[in-house]
């Protein structure tokens, strides 16, 4: 189903793989095994949040690396305002006038997920940088080519004014190392 070792040369896993090929593995698959109880209508949804926030983490390491192409201050700043918007509200709106909203259990699942990101990247707390990649990469895997993909074009037809062609490429080259590890649709 996926190439183990094509992820583990995934610069952000790397490391997890090198410490603890096995551990890291079982790990992803817990994740992967949670995901799969989510309803396919869910996924479809928290696949194009995923692209947002991706394309979002782009604008902003661009931004604090002071890229050649990286947006003003004020644009970045909105890219941020309007994603994090998106997760306190738990619902994306459009610029086209559609929205998208999840059940309650997929907003109970955003909401630790949004927990594991702070406690490891704003808390620091040891060992949950290892879990949310853990966690994050299962959520690439389960999502799949088609999902990550139909969500990528849609963050470009909608979003390509707010976070800029250059960055909408820049997430799609990120989540297309996790895709290009997938051998298998049937996850």
């Amino acid at each position: 189903m996926f190439d183990w070792q094509k992820l583990s040369q995934i610069r952000e896993l790397k490391e997890y793989f090198d410490n603890d090929f096995q551990g890291f593995k079982k790990r992803i698959e817990y994740h992967i095994h949670e995901l799969q109880k989510v309803e396919k209508e869910e996924l479809d949804k928290l696949a194009i949040i995923r692209a947002i926030e991706v394309t979002n983490g782009c604008v902003q390491h661009g931004f604090r690396r002071n890229d050649e192409n990286c947006l003003t201050v004020e644009q970045t700043r909105e890219c941020m305002q309007k994603v994090i918007g998106f997760m306190n509200d738990q619902k994306v709106y459009f610029p086209s006038g559609k929205s998208i909203s999840f059940v309650e259990s997929t907003n109970q699942l955003m909401r630790e997920i949004r927990e594991l990101y702070q406690d490891a990247f704003k808390k620091n707390i040891a060992d949950r940088e290892r879990e949310f990649y853990a966690c994050s990469t299962a959520h690439f895997l389960v999502y799949g080519r088609q999902r990550l993909e139909y969500a990528m074009q849609l963050v470009q037809q909608e979003f390509e004014f707010l976070f800029s062609k250059h960055y909408i490429e820049k997430g799609r080259k990120y989540i297309a190392s996790y895709i290009e590890a997938i051998l298998s649709e049937n996850v």
